[in-house]
């Protein structure tokens, strides 16, 4: 698990860094813990972060008629924004193609609704010269298979990658969404992806809703050095 002080930090092509927050450094919700934590972790600019309803609206971040009040994911060409998303067990999904930075909070409802495809989508126009098979992704921490049943209403919601599944009580079954937005990002000619391997249930120092239920949320941010 890459760390730095002690803080969760991932280190993508181009000069991008990707941080994700812990429970310890408060609701990323609430303005002055996520200015406090930004300036922590050396982030030194605008940071955009939608304020996410589980659906599949991507915004450009750099738009003056920006909407993040119905956006989970944001792209931002240029690198004077960082760009975020926020979860307690739903990963955060980054995206870089050269200059280019896309960002999205992958639910499962999101997932299920094609958010993978139209972050993509706005990436492509972001940085029309760079095809996806040169991009490059990181999924970030969230719930891990094992601690993620689900009932037949997320199963029916669209075909999952069968490897993204595992048997669970009868009518249920575990849902790794970390695979089925990797198969989503192929699919969309995504090959270089990458996992955080950090389960918010598992690691005491994240915040999970499965665990720990309704409290606050961290965040994932990427910008470019």
């Amino acid at each position: 698990m890459p760390e730095r002080d002690g803080r969760l930090l991932w280190a993508m092509p181009g000069g991008v860094t990707v941080a994700c927050s812990a429970a310890a450094d408060g609701d990323m919700r609430l303005a002055d813990r996520r200015a406090a934590w930004l300036a922590g972790v050396g982030i030194r600019r605008p940071c955009v972060v939608p304020r996410q309803i589980h659906g599949a609206v991507v915004v450009d971040a750099n738009a003056a008629d920006r909407d993040l009040a119905v956006a989970d994911g944001v792209v931002c060409a240029g690198g004077a924004l960082a760009v975020g998303a926020y979860g307690a067990d739903c990963p955060g999904l980054c995206l870089v193609a050269g200059q280019a930075i896309g960002m999205a909070h992958c639910g499962w409802r999101g997932t299920a609704a094609g958010i993978v495809g139209v972050l993509v989508a706005h990436l492509r126009r972001a940085a029309p010269t760079i095809p996806p098979v040169q991009w490059s992704a990181l999924i970030g921490p969230g719930i891990s298979g094992p601690h993620y049943e689900v009932d037949a209403p997320v199963l029916a919601a669209r075909v999952w990658p069968a490897e993204a599944l595992a048997p669970a009580r009868p009518g249920r079954a575990h849902l790794d969404l970390a695979t089925a937005i990797a198969e989503d990002l192929r699919a969309s000619g995504v090959n270089d992806v990458r996992f955080s391997g950090v389960c918010t249930y598992d690691d005491q120092r994240l915040w999970s809703f499965r665990r720990r239920g309704a409290g606050q949320v961290q965040t994932l941010v990427a910008w470019r050095d």
